[in-house]
């Protein structure tokens, strides 16, 4: 065996809120190959299913729509693994409508928790990430199931945006604007005396269709203390490795969904009302518009200084984009604020950012492989036009832990 190192209607609104609060993500998994899970069984992960990679289930019947379900012997059962696909009574409303049921949601008042450093490291690598990559969701939909732990980015303050195009640039979809939009700023890590790590979520919904999605920060290292400003650099949906060996860990687990894992796609976000993406940029970038102090060892008080300076109707950045691998950024226009932020319990523990494969951006744009160092880039020199499929998530992206990503490859993909 050969193993890869890669790794409405405004009047609907109003009664939609009342209606869906709880009801944003309420349907049972699917399975690959349309099985029906047994009563009570929960989607979860083991490591004697391909090390954790997918949620799986106990499935009713072995014979499934498209397929016959494998039999366990540990678990004395037929089995599947769980697909999370939209829950339509919610995603057929209009984006305002889901917009103002999220927005509710994040008014609740509470806060998540930090796990322990070393709850981070034993947590992220029992949990699936290809639901990260897959699910089609505004909140986790493992919740449904089993819940699922927040284990980075665990607490933070969230509140409604907008994006305003500067109308001259040939992007399409939500890159023309996008009136309705969610960001959740948070630290990747509970700060400390080591710093801070800035990054955010940004999703942006859409009329009678699931919302799109991205992630983005600075830096897997964060910031140090001396750089007080929790907007003190520029942040991008494409990010460098790191030389933690924790933090080196959690990118390798991220190897299980992606083979670039340090980058996320925006094809999605060009997309027409049918899905057919249009024109993308290959790399967004974020220059901050507003300033925010970030004491590191207040994280408290760092979140309260977002609230009071996030303010409604101002510019919270200037969006940049590169058209093609080694071009320019080019302005192609701003995110404003559109509601107050605040600590949020449901944005710590249950609103879900889907994370796009790099991959679907390749495979529109071949090209960009050929223009990129995947292996300085991605993290891995494999990286093509295809993710990982899930009896690859035992292949370990280490060559020794010792030494980590970027060493040499046995690629089989």
């Amino acid at each position: 065996m050969t193993f890869p190192r890669c790794f409405g209607l405004m009047l609907f609104a109003s009664a939609a809120t009342s209606l869906a609060l709880d009801d944003i993500y309420a349907q049972k998994p699917g399975t690959q190959l349309g099985c029906e899970c047994k009563d009570n069984a929960k989607c979860t992960t083991s490591l004697l299913f391909e090390c954790d990679a997918a949620n799986y289930c106990a499935v009713k019947d072995k014979n499934c729509a498209k397929g016959t379900a494998p039999y366990s012997i540990t678990m004395g059962s037929y089995y599947d693994y769980c697909t999370y696909g939209p829950y339509k009574t919610y995603e057929d409303l209009n984006a305002s409508a889901k917009h103002s049921i999220v927005i509710a949601k994040l008014q609740d008042g509470g806060s998540g928790v930090y796990p322990s450093t070393v709850g981070v490291l034993t947590g992220i690598m029992g949990e699936s990430v290809m639901e990260t990559f897959d699910a089609s969701a505004d909140i986790f939909p493992h919740v449904m199931t089993d819940k699922r732990k927040k284990w980075i980015h665990g607490v933070g303050i969230a509140g409604g945006v907008r994006f305003e195009s500067t109308g001259d640039h040939s992007y399409t979809g939500l890159f023309k604007g996008a009136e309705h939009g969610i960001i959740r700023f948070s630290s990747a890590k509970a700060p400390d005396s080591d710093g801070v790590t800035p990054g955010m979520g940004v999703k942006f919904f859409r009329d009678g269709r699931p919302s799109a999605n991205f992630v983005a920060m600075y830096s897997l290292d964060g910031q140090p203390c001396t750089d007080t400003d929790f907007f003190a650099h520029q942040w991008n949906n494409h990010i460098a490795l790191t030389n933690n060996f924790g933090l080196k860990i959690i990118a390798a687990k991220f190897w299980q969904s992606s083979y670039c894992p340090l980058q996320v796609g925006l094809s999605d976000m060009s997309s027409d009302a049918k899905g057919v993406a249009g024109t993308f940029p290959y790399q967004l970038g974020f220059v901050p518009a507003v300033k925010s102090d970030c004491p590191c060892t207040d994280y408290d008080k760092c979140l309260a200084n977002l609230a009071d300076n996030l303010e409604v109707g101002k510019p919270i950045f200037e969006v940049m984009a590169m058209s093609e691998p080694g071009a320019q950024f080019v302005k192609i226009g701003n995110i404003f604020a559109t509601s107050s932020f605040s600590r949020s319990k449901f944005g710590d523990e249950e609103l879900f950012f889907r994370h796009q494969h790099m991959e679907d951006d390749f495979q529109l744009k071949p090209k960009w492989l050929d223009s990129i160092d995947r292996k300085k880039v991605c993290g891995m020199s494999c990286t093509g036009l295809k993710p990982p499929p899930i009896e690859k998530g035992c292949s370990s992206p280490f060559n020794g832990t010792a030494t980590g990503m970027l060493e040499t490859d046995v690629v089989t993909v």
